[in-house]
């Protein structure tokens, strides 16, 4: 599925939805959007990750990326709503501290992640 991303700038920074894929031909997709990301220093982004149906190692990378970028452009990042597919490879890579949000996980979805690493909290 092509990538289709909508941003909505709002009163406390930018909120971002994403549908489709987050791989490695779609990663210049975002970065189009880099510079609109560097003027909201001191706000929030917030990433809505429900639409994301594929991610792969390259889109993990990517929002390692994104997540080290907002800190030092003194944004938070927060990433929201994720889909199963992102949370099945946060689960399987220990990444849920890293990104410190509030996971919410549904219920029919509840037996096929485990949360058993990486759900301390990194200082």
């Amino acid at each position: 599925m092509e990538p289709k991303q909508t941003i909505q700038n709002t009163k406390e920074g930018m909120e971002i939805q994403w549908h489709g894929y987050l791989t490695v031909p779609f990663i210049k997709e975002w970065l189009i959007y880099t510079n609109q990301w560097e003027t909201q220093k001191g706000k929030k982004i917030i990433l809505h990750l429900n639409g994301i149906e594929r991610i792969d190692s390259s889109g993990i990378q990517f929002l390692v990326f994104l997540k080290k970028r907002c800190q030092t452009n003194q944004q938070i990042l927060s990433l929201t709503n994720h889909s199963l597919p992102v949370l099945k490879v946060l689960d399987l890579l220990g990444l849920v501290s890293f990104f410190g949000d509030r996971i919410k996980v549904k219920k029919e979805h509840s037996n096929e992640v485990e949360f058993r690493y990486g759900t301390r909290k990194v200082s």
